[in-house]
């Protein structure tokens, strides 16, 4: 009967084998004919930097040989690095313009990596509790990342026109249900976070519950939590697809296989130096409950 361990280990050494040929396969076909290739390289976050706020991010540029190398370790960057945050994940905006010709062993390759690593993430969650979770990865894996793991390689199933590199700096906005919200809430009060006394989060929730219920019924609730800023690329179909442009997030280098190049907009410092204009926003009240970014709504009435 194989351990819970001995199941991570046989996953993630699957998961390596297959990473080994994707990049023989990427190297193979470099070899041949030249590729298309941009990496866009970020500064990397230190340890105990990683909640300062971000004002500026220096954007450098590897082309050609040194991308594809960027790439094939990008993939595999699985492990905090010295000095870096843990909390800090890493990213790197790029694309790889492969030859249409390799589509179909390319497909096959990039399907087989992120099925092992959605397979490594179902045995990741199959520990319960938190702390069990980290035990297990940490002791098997010590200083694994496990969200760089599970990230999925993208190829994209269409011929590109346009790649356009932008970053994304905005909030999640969603409704959230009144009594869902005091049901989650009951459900909370008798789990307190680690640290924290019983007691005195047992008043804390029941506050929170007396403040949602107290509620005007004209008033509704969203969630708006900030997203920390991240780099995304819009992708435009040569085909005529609906929807015809679909934004990626670009955490990793992307995969294409096409022979006519498409156009591309790099990826820029942060923050541009010409911004779109922006509605302002119809949520300005405090938050309700400030530790789950609960906030009040009113919606507005529409003319009669």
């Amino acid at each position: 009967m194989f351990t819970p361990a001995a199941r991570l280990r046989h996953t993630f050494s699957e998961l390596e084998t297959a990473m080994a040929a994707l990049a023989d396969l990427i190297t193979q076909a470099a070899a041949t004919a030249p590729v298309n290739a941009c990496c866009f390289p970020l500064p990397e976050v230190a340890s105990g930097d990683e909640h300062e706020p971000v004002t500026h991010i220096e954007v450098s540029r590897l082309d050609g040989a040194a991308a594809i190398a960027a790439t094939l370790d990008g993939y595999r960057q699985w492990y905090i690095r010295p000095g870096c945050s843990a909390k800090a994940s890493f990213r790197l905006p790029g694309y790889l313009v492969l030859p249409a010709a390799l589509k179909p062993p390319l497909a096959e390759v990039t399907d087989a990596i992120n099925r092992l690593k959605t397979e490594f993430k179902a045995r990741v969650q199959e520990t319960e509790g938190r702390d069990q979770k980290f035990a297990l990865v940490h002791d098997t894996l010590p200083g694994l990342i496990t969200l760089q793991v599970y990230r999925q390689l993208v190829l994209l199933p269409h011929p590109v026109s346009r790649l356009g590199f932008t970053w994304a700096n905005k909030q999640i906005i969603q409704k959230i249900d009144k009594d869902k919200l005091v049901k989650q809430l009951t459900d909370a009060r008798l789990s307190p976070p680690p640290l924290t006394d019983a007691q005195t989060w047992i008043q804390c929730v029941d506050r929170e519950i007396y403040d949602v219920k107290r509620l005007p019924p004209g008033v509704e609730l969203r969630l708006r939590r900030p997203v920390k800023t991240h780099p995304m690329v819009n992708v435009r179909w040569r085909e005529d697809i609906t929807p015809r442009q679909q934004q990626v997030k670009a955490h990793l280098p992307l995969l294409l296989c096409q022979d006519e190049p498409p156009a591309i907009t790099a990826l820029g410092n942060y923050p541009p130096a010409t911004t779109r204009k922006r509605r302002a926003a119809r949520i300005t009240d405090e938050p309700l409950i400030p530790r789950l970014h609960i906030y009040p709504y009113r919606p507005e009435k529409s003319e009669p």
